[in-house]
């Protein structure tokens, strides 16, 4: 199979010819309702998409079947960050990384201020940030027996793509 990005249309940008992402894929969400076929994975702050793909399934130019499957556009942000990462990208989002986000009940119900009984939790950017993050480590993977599919069904949506495209 040639390599997920080669397979896209093509645009330019700037006066520089590029892969055009913008025709990411939404065949998967029909079979996301299939719980079967799909496994969750926890992973570290260092595991890549490309890195997560030639682990699982052997061949890291399936990155985007993960991506996907984990409605991924960007990942520098939709993608688990490491901790120094997370630091850094509160200190850029927020004025103070300390300030309170919101406050928590016991159940974990956010609220914009704390209670008149003082029994909420003050959750700071900074921890919220941290939280979102962790999120992402959990990981929804597709059963490498579905892999072929997948990919052949790819293949003939780009076909017709550039098809549609060309024209």
């Amino acid at each position: 199979m040639p390599k997920y990005t080669n397979t896209l249309p093509k645009l330019t940008y700037n006066g520089v010819t590029i892969s055009d992402i913008t025709h990411r894929i939404d065949m998967l969400k029909s079979v996301r309702k299939y719980e079967a076929l799909y496994y969750t994975v926890r992973i570290s702050e260092d595991m890549t998409p490309e890195l997560l793909a030639e682990k699982t399934y052997g061949n890291q130019d399936y990155w985007w079947i993960i991506c996907t499957i984990n409605k991924v556009i960007d990942p520098f942000y939709d993608w688990v960050k490491r901790e120094t990462e997370v630091y850094a990208y509160t200190e850029m989002l927020y004025a103070d990384k300390y300030d309170i986000h919101h406050w928590e009940d016991t159940e974990y119900n956010q609220y914009e201020t704390d209670s008149p009984e003082n029994d909420r939790v003050a959750v700071t950017n900074l921890d919220w940030e941290l939280y979102k993050n962790d999120k992402k480590r959990n990981v929804l993977l597709l059963k490498s027996q579905h892999i072929p599919k997948i990919v052949e069904e790819f293949n003939g949506w780009m076909r017709d793509i550039k098809i549609q495209v060309q024209e």
